[in-house]
């Protein structure tokens, strides 16, 4: 990166953590008493409805404070807050708990687990007064580069169905609001609010809605749109994705919030868009919206629909009637930080491991070298999810350093002093953490491909001294590895872990955890070879002032302009799968320190059209182990165009030495199924299909045609 661009990012970030300063936290311990009139209506959210004037209605379709939702103090209807988001709670001055990005969520391909880490925070959401929490987001990662990658599940629709559909199960079992985002096709930070994300229905309907769909299908009560418009219309007041798709097909009748500042008029979005202008009153202003109102463009029948939907979603957490600051709830827990480590500790991809050089194997006057800008902080993705943490967490190297065997620290530069040579020359193994942080990868702008030229010079410098090197990489996706990787020995990736950063790693490094994370994307040799950077933007990480701010919100500012998705289905690995492309690392790869085999594969074909597959699983190795068993459909000879290839299902298992288990999967009609433009709507494939299972995309252990 040029000196300049770093300098500016530098700039950026630190407006953002100052603009997103923390707050006090609240303090109302009372629950809603809601003054109304004793009528026969049943329903709740009708009855505030009746009991509010016109001036109080208009009142609540926008934010304020940033983040708080207004209520209505004459009919005892209180202000709902809303926090960032996902990772833990953003913009409290309280110990919270920061658990891994949702990238290493996707890589742990743990739905229990991460049922378990959302309802974590929804006690904390509860413990802070918080009613609304600002996601998860499941938007596929289209490009490697994404700025936001970090924030989403990788680039498999199912796997990021899947992992969010137990993020909202378990916050919303603590009476939390979700807001699955970004609806939709945000796919990239570069201009985000004038890029227009041109997709065909059938890529649109098998890609990029389907996470979105599991959401609601899981129960989400909110649900936010993204800064883009998709298809020449702004998604905050698009008829087709909120109307048809959203409301009608898919049936949701909870919250449609706003990202922050992302309306561009009041008539349409009034009319097919969000329920709940963020974070302030602009377009959904009650003069605005009385203006509308005496023209005739818009109806109290449009803001009353509104507002049933937010009174719903209140009522089904459970916020008119449980204290707003729940005094029994905890936050920032040694419990809630062990299930945080839980998470970072699963997340954990293996890359490359040769002659089993790690778990390294602890000796008396044992010596490492420690080094790479990322082992001297705990690494984090920028923008509205970096929980800014009020006490300074351990980093790696701080970390090694209590491991009991004598460890070198590599400064700047180290190589141009005789004494540092020497070191790395002559020490065990040299440890080196690097990849990107919170200046390089960030909402707002996405980021570069390669690793610094600094640090690529760094890890040839030690690879020419030293064979026995550990790098560690951080980021919120895939990265440049070719130029290298040869000289590394063992590879982690290892996303962005939180303040569990240190201690998983050291506990993965010496072997007292088996690494058990997989790849939720693929690992490419080439940029070039991603199909969708043909269309991509060729500054895709150069900063633009006027591309971050100008024309957010504001329509007459700078002009839209379109990103077409001409890649269309062949996104990651089913790209890659389906043009037998070599890629660096698969999607769904992550090794471990033992080795697992799999036999005795069954298919049973049932009259109701579902088919159960069933295998057994062995740990063949000498450890205890996790193993991640995936399972892909084929179809044979389709009469449309279909990827070579798609994930269905997947489950993980722990298994002692010598354990087998059995590992069953049921696959409905979904299944087999790609959406018909013609029909509209989705149809099984005419072919025959072939069912593939094993441990990556590329590591197919069994398989059995049906």
């Amino acid at each position: 990166m040029q000196r300049f661009e770093l300098f500016l990012k530098k700039i950026i970030q630190r407006k953002m953590i100052k603009m997103m300063a923390p707050r006090e936290p609240l303090s109302d311990t009372e629950s809603m008493s809601l003054i109304l009139s004793k009528e026969d209506e049943k329903s709740l959210p009708l009855r505030i409805l009746q009991a509010l004037t016109q001036e109080e209605k208009l009142s609540l379709l926008s934010g304020t404070e940033e983040f708080c939702i207004p209520g209505v103090e004459r009919i005892g209807l209180k202000p709902v807050w809303t926090s960032d988001a996902t990772m833990g709670l953003r913009g409290w001055k309280k110990r919270v708990t920061d658990f891994p990005a949702t990238i290493a969520m996707a890589a742990s391909f743990d739905s229990d687990l991460i049922k378990k880490v959302g309802k974590t925070i929804g006690e904390e959401c509860r413990a802070l007064g918080i009613g609304i929490l600002l996601g998860p987001g499941v938007n596929i990662a289209r490009v490697p580069t994404g700025g936001r990658n970090f924030e989403y599940c990788g680039e498999d629709p199912y796997l990021a169905g899947t992992m969010a559909a137990s993020y909202i199960q378990g916050l919303q079992s603590e009476g939390i609001i979700s807001t699955v985002k970004h609806y939709a096709c945000n796919n990239s930070e570069y201009d985000r609010h004038k890029c227009n994300s041109v997709v065909d229905e059938r890529t649109l309907r098998e890609l990029y809605l389907p996470a979105f769909k599991k959401a609601i299908e899981a129960g989400a009560w909110g649900l936010m749109t993204s800064y883009n418009p998709v298809n020449g219309t702004y998604c905050s007041e698009h008829p087709y994705l909120i109307g048809e798709i959203l409301r009608g097909e898919w049936g949701f009748e909870g919250l449609v919030i706003s990202d922050w500042d992302s309306l561009y008029s009041t008539q349409k979005a009034v009319r097919y868009g969000v329920d709940l202008e963020m974070p302030g009153p602009k377009w959904f202003a009650p003069d605005a919206l009385k203006k509308e109102l005496e023209a005739g463009t818009i109806s109290m029948a449009d803001i009353d629909a509104k507002l049933i939907h937010i009174f719903s979603a209140y009522e089904k957490a459970g916020l008119f009637t449980r204290p707003m600051v729940d005094p029994k709830a905890t936050v920032g827990t040694l419990e809630h930080a062990e299930v945080a480590l839980e998470l970072a500790r699963e997340s954990v991809v293996l890359l490359k491991n040769q002659d089993s050089l790690l778990p390294l194997k602890k000796r008396k006057e044992m010596v490492l070298c420690v080094g790479g800008r990322n082992s001297f902080q705990v690494p984090a993705g920028g923008g509205s999810s970096m929980i800014q943490v009020l006490e300074k967490s351990v980093n790696l190297a701080q970390r090694l350093l209590d491991e009991k065997v004598e460890v070198i620290l590599l400064p700047t530069h180290w190589w141009r002093q005789a004494r540092y040579r020497e070191r790395v020359k002559s020490c065990d193994a040299v440890v080196f953490s690097t990849g990107f942080d919170n200046i390089y990868e960030s909402e707002s702008y996405d980021r570069q491909w390669a690793l610094s030229k600094e640090e690529i010079t760094e890890i040839h410098k030690v690879a020419s001294l030293n064979d026995n090197l550990v790098v560690i990489l951080h980021g919120g996706g895939d990265m440049e590895t070719s130029s290298w990787i040869s000289g590394a020995k063992a590879v982690l990736h290892a996303f962005y872990l939180g303040s569990s950063t240190s201690q998983a790693l050291a506990d993965i490094l010496f072997g007292r955890c088996n690494p058990s994370g997989k790849l939720p994307f693929s690992m490419a040799r080439s940029f070039s070879h991603y199909r969708s950077v043909a269309s991509y933007v060729q500054d895709y990480d150069k900063i633009g002032i006027s591309r971050i701010k100008g024309g957010q919100g504001d329509p007459a500012k700078r002009t839209v302009w379109d990103m077409p998705y001409t890649e269309e289905l062949l996104v990651g690995y089913r790209l890659f799968d389906t043009q037998a492309l070599e890629v660096a690392f698969p999607f769904g790869h992550g090794l471990s320190f033992t080795s697992f085999s799999y036999e005795s594969l069954q298919v049973i074909k049932r009259g109701d059209g579902t088919v159960a597959v069933s295998l057994i699983v062995t740990n063949t190795g000498k450890i205890e182990g996790q193993e991640t068993v995936q399972l892909y459909v084929h179809e044979e000879h389709p009469v449309v165009f279909r990827p070579e290839q798609e994930l269905k299902q997947f489950e993980k298992i722990n298994l002692a030495i010598g354990q087998s288990k059995e590992v069953s999967f049921l696959l409905t009609e979904e299944a087999f199924s790609h959406y018909d433009v013609v029909t509209r709507q989705f149809v099984r494939g005419e072919g025959g299909f072939e069912l593939r299972l094993g441990s990556s995309s590329r590591d197919i252990r069994l398989r059995m045609m049906i």
